[in-house]
């Protein structure tokens, strides 16, 4: 194979960037299509390899798969002794190991993942291709929440996987999807293999593999006992099609929290499950609508044990979704008075029924047809009870008790004007307190790109933990920690660009801050080394695209800078560089040498 580079240019049209990965003989990379003016992924191994006819041959089939789940491959062919296939690039992806950097996944986004991969997976089995490395990090979710699985063309043939019997590698790709929904719903990897970032599942003391139940809690009761038949008794679905649809219905949106809450008297705690609008490309036929909303409701409370939460999914409305008929609740944008269908079934159920009936039910109580779901309203007027009859002695009293208001608040009234009368010259000293008070707040949109505060002298909240943040993991992930270890001479350093754009169109790279829980955040010092770059300042409670969002606030200097935050609460902060600092070198890069917040 020819010696491969950045700047190395593959059949005249290609010219390769910046190196993502590297997997046994073959390298993966990003590159400029030259003709089209984008850019995209390059994979390149020796021509004269074992394994590369194989590789080329699964590539040109791969080609000829169109489904929404699996990157196009757009050209193969070999040049001087490197072979290549070129797909289209996939920006702001992240993978689900990347995501499972700090947190579980919610079951939901595990079932959507997954669900939303095997079927693409199916897809390409039809046409007799399989990948039979499947791990975390080939399943990623584009900012707008479309799933896509990668390497298919080649991992299986380079690996010299792909002398399986069809029946063979369709189950060893069902296995390792099973794999990874144990691994969302964990943060274990239960396979063989360990996997890069991951921690490996402990057996049980009999050698057993545990079930995500006896790990975490909160695990739908399907996703259990798929993980446990078909890990650990070698049963479950058999190709991946069939895991899709055991899978099916998911959420048609990106799922992004699982809160817990506690509703009314008579009625079990439920989850809530909030969602970003834009779930893929194109919605999977059978997932997303109406009906598969009501079928996933309906799932979580047949499911779910009696001591359980009964989850309730409540997601962000979509044009042509009925709120009320087609997830089977009522919802009145109040989440704390929503009712769940059962609960007003029954309660139409003992409307409709004989008064008799009712009194026997509920021993005799006059007010046999009173749902829990709902209280009392508070009395309309103090001293009232609220269950009355409306007579003259009230009608009085209410009239005394109105007047009595008015008279109070015209006698507030002329106070407050005739203490505006007094003030109308002010004193020197006020005037002059006034007009720093509008140059303050005159110069307030100015502290959104610049710090005009004093440095923090506050103690500093600790950083649990740092790590890269962008495509594919962000820049150098193995420098992150650098940035917050209390030595000034070290730091995190982006990969070198020859613009200060970095990778263009947009996209950024940067650092992820995990404080452990939500904290109050009052400001965040960082020290640079180069020349002025722009760092925009994310915040939330859970891990989710800096797309989706805006920024709190953004530096645009050089040195050390104090970004204010102004108390927000958050876990998680992103520090997103969008504008490099030019190095002495010449080059862009960003290097963040300290990072410090404050409370």
């Amino acid at each position: 194979m020819q010696a491969i580079g950045e700047n190395t240019v593959l059949a005249q049209r290609y010219t390769l960037t910046r190196k993502l990965a590297g997997r046994g003989d073959q390298e993966l990379w990003i590159a400029t299509d030259a003709t089209l003016g984008r850019e995209v992924t390059a994979t390149v191994f020796a021509a004269d390899s074992d394994h590369a006819e194989a590789a080329l041959d699964s590539a040109r089939r791969a080609a000829g798969v169109e489904d929404r789940h699996l990157p196009r491959v757009l050209d193969v062919g070999t040049q001087d002794g490197t072979a290549y296939v070129i797909t289209e690039a996939l920006h702001g992806a992240d993978s689900i190991a990347a995501m499972l950097q700090f947190d579980p996944l919610p079951p939901e986004e595990v079932r959507r993942m997954v669900g939303e991969a095997a079927s693409g997976l199916g897809a390409a089995s039809a046409r007799g291709l399989h990948h039979l490395q499947l791990t975390p990090h080939d399943i990623v979710t584009s900012p707008d929440g479309a799933v896509s699985v990668l390497g298919l063309p080649t991992d299986a043939a380079l690996a010299g996987a792909d002398e399986l019997s069809s029946e063979e590698a369709s189950r060893a790709d069902t296995v390792a999807l099973v794999q990874i929904v144990y691994a969302g719903l964990t943060r274990r990897w239960p396979g063989e293999e360990s996997v890069p970032g991951l921690q490996d599942v402990t057996r049980r003391a009999d050698g057993e593999l545990p079930a995500p139940s006896e790990l975490v809690s909160g695990v739908p009761g399907d996703l259990d006992t798929l993980c446990r038949t078909t890990l650990g008794a070698d049963e479950g679905p058999r190709t991946p099609g069939e895991l899709a649809r055991q899978l099916a219905p998911w959420s048609s949106e990106r799922v992004t929290t699982s809160t817990r809450r506690t509703t009314g008297s008579g009625r079990r705690p439920g989850a809530t499950l909030a969602a970003v609008p834009g779930g893929g490309r194109g919605a999977l036929a059978g997932t997303g609508s109406a009906d598969d909303d009501r079928a996933l409701e309906e799932r979580a409370h047949d499911e779910a044990p009696a001591t359980e939460a009964v989850p309730t999914r409540t997601a962000l409305p979509r044009a042509g979704v009925a709120t009320a008929a087609g997830n089977g609740s009522t919802d009145t944008g109040d989440e704390t008075a929503q009712i769940s269908g059962a609960d007003l079934a029954r309660a139409r159920a003992r409307a409709a029924a004989p008064r008799d009936d009712l009194d026997d039910d509920f021993g005799g109580d006059p007010r046999g047809d009173y749902d829990p779901s709902f209280t009392d309203l508070e009395p309309p007027v103090p001293g009232l009870d609220g269950h009355f009859e409306a007579d003259n002695q009230s009608s009085r009293l209410a009239l005394v008790i109105v007047g009595l208001l008015v008279v109070v608040a015209v006698v507030f009234a002329a106070i407050g004007l005739r203490g505006i009368g007094g003030s109308s010259k002010p004193s020197t000293s006020s005037t002059s307190a006034g007009a720093a008070t509008s140059s303050g707040s005159a110069s307030a949109p100015a502290s959104r790109t610049t710090s005009a505060k004093p440095t923090p002298t506050a103690t500093p909240v600790t950083i649990q933990r740092v790590t890269s943040y962008g495509i594919n993991g962000g820049d150098n992930s193995r420098l992150a920690a650098k940035a917050a270890d209390e030595d000034p001479g070290s730091y995190w350093q982006s990969y070198d660009y020859s613009t200060a754009d970095g990778r263009g169109g947009g996209q950024g790279t940067g650092l992820l801050l995990d404080l452990g829980s939500v904290q109050t955040v009052g400001s965040v010092k960082i020290t640079t080394t180069g020349g002025p770059s722009t760092i925009k300042f994310f915040v939330s409670d859970h891990i989710e695209p800096v797309s989706s969002r805006d920024p709190e606030t953004t530096l645009t200097g050089q040195g050390t800078q104090t970004a204010q935050l102004n108390g927000v609460q958050a876990r998680y902060i992103t520090l997103w560089v969008t504008k490099l600092s030019k190095q002495d070198n010449g080059r862009f890069q960003e290097r963040i040498n300290d990072v410090k917040v404050y409370p």
